[in-house]
């Protein structure tokens, strides 16, 4: 794996990756037998669904459909997981309904235990499509594209994520990677995106770190503000 070419989807993933750890833990957690201890969960267990499903069709759609035509290996390989990924997403949907449903606690206890085993599988399956997407479908994209092109795409990509989703996305994001991360995307989005936006994203920021590492980013973002300017 190259570390100096630009991977697109090192900070989603990160992201994506706590949300599934932090879900998987509350799931273990929870007495699943009880509606009122057990709906928050159920309630996170359907974002990471949500979450997964719109990021699994924008990686197709900008990454792996284009990509048909310079490598088909890779790319049916990949969309083939994806079809996988929904398989196990379709299992979660119908399970998480019959949770809802349930009327009886020995009812939910059941039907939530099978909900504890098929989030375990859709983690452990997508820890592993994710790897692979770092450096088998990485390398595809790192032979076929110019970083400046790869950074093209993304773009395209984020633009289409409706605003309510990336700030979700963000949430999970910010939580999941180092404070250098942070600032290198908070002044990607500063230089790029519109004031309002980048105001955004910092309010997610603030909410979703400590203090103490969002005082560490805000004085990072203004030493990177003053060698700019």
């Amino acid at each position: 794996m190259d570390l100096k070419r630009h991977n697109s989807f090192r900070l989603v993933h990160k992201g994506l990756r706590l949300l599934m750890y932090s879900t998987a833990t509350r799931l273990q957690q929870a007495n699943l037998a009880s509606r009122s201890d057990g709906s928050a969960v159920m309630e996170q267990v359907q974002l990471v669904l949500n979450l997964f499903e719109s990021h699994a069709h924008g990686e197709d759609h900008y990454f792996n459909e284009p990509l048909e035509k310079i490598n088909p290996d890779v790319s049916t390989l990949f969309q083939k997981e994806h079809e996988e990924d929904h398989r196990l997403s379709a299992v979660l949907q119908d399970q998480l309904k019959a949770w809802f449903d349930a009327r009886r606690d020995e009812d939910r206890e059941i039907i939530g235990n099978r909900i504890f085993y098929t989030l375990n599988e859709f983690v452990a399956f997508n820890l592993y499509h994710m790897n692979k997407e770092e450096t088998m479908l990485n390398q595809a994209l790192w032979n076929a594209y110019s970083d400046e092109q790869i950074r093209s795409i993304e773009q395209e990509l984020v633009k289409n994520i409706p605003p309510a989703k990336m700030m979700s996305y963000a949430k999970w994001i910010f939580g999941g990677i180092n404070d250098a991360e942070a600032t290198e995307w908070l002044t990607g989005i500063q230089m790029n995106a519109p004031a309002e936006v980048f105001s955004a994203f910092k309010q997610v920021a603030a909410q979703t770190l400590s203090p103490e590492r969002w005082e560490s980013i805000q004085a990072n973002l203004e030493k990177v503000h003053v060698s700019v300017a």
